[in-house]
This record gives C-alpha cells, structure tokens and sequence, in this order.
C-alpha cells in the first residue's frame, strides 16, 4: 500500500547548487479556514529548505508533495497535545487541589504545553517528508 501525498505549491526563493529554499503558498482552503493562524504566522512565510535536480531559478513555480502523515502527525500535535495537558492537568491537579485551583493548574499545563509545541516545532519540522515534484 503506497502512501498518499497531498500536493501544494510553493515558490522558489533562494538557489544554491541542488539546494533550494521555497515558500509555500497558501491555497483556497487557508482563505476560509479559521484555524489558518496555526498553520501560518500572520506575516510570517512558512520556507523550507529541500534538495532538487530541477533547473530552478529564484521566481520559480513549484508543485510540492507533503506526506499525508506528517500533515497528520503535525494536526495531533498542534490540536491534540493542549487538550490532553488541560484534561491531564486538571485530573491531576484534583486530587490535591480545590476545584478553582485544578483549573488554574490545568490552564498552566495548556500553557506549557504551547511552550512544548514550540520546542518540536523547531525540531520536527525540519523533519517533514516535503519534495519538489515538477515545475510548474
């Protein structure tokens, strides 16, 4: 069984050799999703960096492959891993704290969680299975 791959786009930004850097573009689906913050910095590009034997030049449109499980890896972390410290925190945080206090520990364990978030965003997502496809 193959893996499934959604395709994206992207513009080239920066060549060096077989190294390219290439900002991805937003598609339709972003303009109405209300969650779009997540995925995007409001002016921030989201860029990687990847190998390709494409002659490509700085202005370059791209059509890019992104593995389907790593989209789905990266949505149960960002979506997932808050609600699991807030229950977490809570449930723990009940045993020896009054109810005001379990939630006051439940929206600190959210917090940190954001933090954690932070952290493996800047690690794992170096890590995404992303590849050029073709030029379009």
């Amino acid at each position: 069984m193959t893996e499934e791959h959604i395709e994206d786009s992207g513009i080239v930004t920066a060549v060096n050799g077989n190294q390219v850097k290439v900002e991805i573009v937003r598609g339709g689906g972003c303009k109405s999703c209300t969650m779009r913050g997540f995925c995007f910095s409001k002016n921030t590009p989201s860029e990687f960096d990847l190998t390709s034997n494409l002659p490509l030049q700085v202005g370059d449109k791209v059509q890019l492959n992104i593995s389907a499980g790593g989209r789905i890896m990266a949505s149960l972390l960002l979506f997932g891993m808050p609600l699991v410290f807030l229950f977490g925190g809570f449930l723990i945080a009940a045993v020896w704290l009054v109810e005001l206090g379990s939630i006051a520990v439940a929206f600190a364990a959210m917090a940190a969680s954001f933090l954690l978030l932070s952290s493996l965003d800047k690690k794992l997502g170096k890590k995404l299975n992303i590849s050029i496809e073709r030029k379009l």
